[in-house]
């Protein structure tokens, strides 16, 4: 099965794009509130926590040089893209469901809410860390586009895998066996992020992909 062209096409299906609208416009409208109002405070402590850093004031100088509302755009950008994850641990099983339901006819389980958004959660985290202990490299050419591709997907793997999966097999298990695969299908589909306005619909067409790969694997195996 081409798993990018059934992709694209169940993208556009109509019980599955309108479980896409849901998360992003609360995550939109969550991180717009917080940069509304806190949008100030934000800029004080990114500048604050680099001027720690070697060559902070160097960093600061760049960032300033910038200006603040690119600096806020990026963040905004980021957090969106980030916390749409989270919030379509509410919809996602209808997604996974309905990929199920047109093209493989698995049994299905019961999955956690909780553990959901909790994977999610800890994706977030992962990237948080990682970015601020390696943040220095988006300024580096080249080597910046690669590292910010691999931060969203160090963000976004483990809740891709739980989500695609959990209904279907033991997603721990199915990580653990095609750890290799899934990283390579998550990076290079992570580069979508980058084209407007197809990128707010990123979660959604990597779960699809995802799904795919997971339900095909789990046909094979029956």
């Amino acid at each position: 099965m081409n798993i990018i062209k059934y992709a694209f096409s169940d993208l556009f299906d109509s019980k599955i794009i309108k479980y896409s609208f849901a998360p992003l416009f609360i995550s939109v409208v969550f991180w717009g509130i917080v940069f509304y109002f806190f949008s100030g405070n934000i800029v004080e402590l990114i500048h604050a926590y680099v001027s720690y850093l070697p060559f902070g004031e160097n960093i600061n100088n760049i960032l300033t040089s910038v200006g603040s509302t690119i600096v806020l755009m990026f963040l905004y950008y980021e957090l969106v893209i980030l916390s749409i994850g989270v919030f379509s641990s509410f919809f996602v099983d209808k997604i996974t469901a309905r990929i199920n339901e047109k093209y493989y006819g698995l049994p299905v389980k019961e999955t956690s809410l909780i553990e959901g958004i909790l994977v999610s959660l800890k994706g977030i985290l992962n990237f948080v860390i990682f970015f601020i202990l390696t943040f220095y490299l988006l300024f580096v050419p080249v080597v910046n586009i690669f590292y910010q591709v691999f931060l969203w997907s160090l963000a976004i793997k483990k809740p891709l895998v739980f989500d695609s999966s959990a209904m279907f097999c033991d997603y721990k298990e199915f990580e653990k066996k095609n750890n290799l695969k899934i990283w390579i299908l998550i990076f290079f589909t992570s580069f979508i992020y980058f084209i407007p306005i197809l990128s707010f619909f990123g979660y959604t067409l990597q779960l699809i992909i995802m799904t795919h790969f997971v339900l095909s694997k789990c046909s094979s195996n029956k």
